[in-house]
């Protein structure tokens, strides 16, 4: 009898330490996933692996600074403004990569004549202007003339095209690209406006 009750205590002592070791092991293994879950977390956090952030049109400011009459063709400069640098987080914007203009549907390859960038509105760098396609971004897919020329910080950079007819300003559309947070968008600034002009009126004589 003694032996029997011996034996019995044995089992359910084996069985409440096996018990016991797998919830240990249960336990444990619920640490280590946890402890998985935080260091991925982290890792993302730091390596920056976040969604691009909506759309901003406001992200820089864009601004016409002169339209000027040279050897009988016209000057435009812009410039552009990054009014909240950073690192696109918190409503900051990353750098300007580069940006296009649409152009009204009366200016076409002929209208351009040359077009250049500058970091500080005194030294050029010119190149031949086109209207084409921007595949680096999908935020305005039609033909643009394209300024591959960014912004570094809050300094202003400019853009100059020179056009052969005495367009006028005003509202026109146009997109930025800028970094992985703060990606592309489009915008509404002062450009070459809708230059189809008054009608002219033809008085004919009544018959």
């Amino acid at each position: 009898m003694k032996t029997m009750q011996l034996l019995m205590v044995g089992v359910v002592a084996g069985s409440l330490f096996t018990t016991s070791c797998q919830r240990d092991s249960i336990d444990d293994l619920s640490v280590q996933n946890q402890k998985s879950t935080i260091v991925t977390y982290d890792q993302t956090a730091v390596f920056g692996q976040t969604p691009s952030g909506p759309c901003n049109p406001g992200a820089f400011t864009i601004t016409l600074e002169s339209r000027t009459q040279v050897n009988g063709n016209w000057e435009w400069i812009w410039s552009a403004y990054n009014p909240n640098p950073g690192n696109g987080s918190n409503g900051t914007a990353q750098n300007l990569s580069h940006w296009g203009m649409q152009m009204t549907s009366c200016v076409d390859a002929a209208s351009l004549v040359s077009a250049a960038y500058s970091g500080d509105g005194i030294n050029w760098t010119s190149f031949t202007p086109s209207l084409q396609q921007d595949p680096s971004q999908g935020c305005l897919t039609v033909p643009v003339l394209k300024f591959d020329f960014g912004t570094t910080g809050s300094a202003k950079s400019y853009y100059r095209l020179v056009v052969n007819q005495a367009f006028e300003p005003g509202d026109a559309l146009a997109y930025y690209k800028s970094g992985s947070r703060t990606g592309c968008c489009t915008f509404n600034f002062t450009g070459i406006g809708d230059c189809s002009g008054p009608v002219e009126i033809v008085e004919r004589p009544v018959e």
